[in-house]
């Protein structure tokens, strides 16, 4: 079984065509900034028919959405939309499609418009930043969305607000395996053990790929988590979700060195 595993892994087959993904500012061709005000359009350019989604992070935030569309028979997807004062400060956009990465990560950070050469404030506290300046209509202020704040993904989705003093305990797992899977800490070692630790990420990440230094991220969770057999639970025992998490990681694996370190974890699973 294993051997077989592995093999599939090797068979893999890789997309002709690797994605990629620009953010133009259609509202100021010129220029390479956003502004509050400014229209955006985000063209993928991929193999033809392929599902679509994005990862959205905001503050410290992040939003594993769905398949929010399909490339069309010339491999091309679009959309558009215009930023809103609630969209001031960093955005990340991590698109994927047909289980690949896009490229590149798309960072942008979404500026005031204010009057150039107008007086201007701005300070910090903790993540959230704040700019109080003189715009054309007038004096605004502006301020970087906190965690009971909702916020909007470029695809126009809203994503409600969240608050830490009632997370339940799945959702406090689950931000702390987010949290894992970004950290290249040796210390970083989930809660969860055997088939759990590999439930939890892929309920986590859905339809959305992985950066290769997240995926190396997961394998060491997963190593962990099946370290040792005599502490995990009868129930997580059948690692049936860890290899087809696994095995999903490895169709959009392009390194033949990841896809080694990916067939060689699904083997140390199997052996314990």
């Amino acid at each position: 079984m294993p051997v077989l595993l592995i093999l599939l892994l090797a068979a893999v087959p890789v997309l002709a065509q690797s994605p990629t993904v620009q953010m133009n500012n259609t509202s100021r061709p010129a220029s390479k900034d956003f502004q509050i005000g400014d229209r955006f359009e985000i063209v993928i350019t991929a193999t033809p028919n392929q599902p679509v989604s994005v990862r959205t992070s905001r503050q410290s935030r992040t939003d594993w959405g769905p398949v929010i569309g399909w490339t069309d028979g010339n491999g091309r997807w679009s959309t558009v939309g215009q930023f809103e004062k609630s969209d001031f400060g960093d955005w990340r956009e991590t698109w994927t499609v047909g289980g690949k990465l896009a490229s590149p990560i798309v960072s942008v950070f979404v500026g005031p418009p204010c009057v150039e050469g107008g007086q201007r404030f701005m300070g910090q506290s903790g993540p959230n930043m704040f700019i109080s300046c003189e715009t054309v209509v007038g004096h605004e202020s502006f301020v970087t969305p906190s965690d009971p704040d909702p916020f909007r993904t470029p695809d126009g989705r809203m994503i409600p607000g969240r608050e830490r003093s009632s997370m339940t305990a799945d959702q406090y797992q689950a931000e702390m395996m987010q949290y894992f899977m970004s950290s290249a800490s040796k210390d970083a070692r989930p809660r969860e053990l055997g088939d759990a630790a590999g439930a939890r990420i892929a309920k986590i990440i859905g339809v959305n790929a992985l950066s290769q230094d997240e995926v190396r991220n997961v394998l060491s969770i997963v190593h962990a988590a099946f370290e040792k057999p005599d502490r995990i639970p009868e129930e997580a025992k059948d690692p049936s979700n860890t290899v087809l998490l696994l095995l999903n990681l490895a169709s959009s694996a392009a390194q033949p060195s990841l896809k080694q370190q990916i067939a060689e974890t699904l083997a140390f699973i199997q052996a314990q």
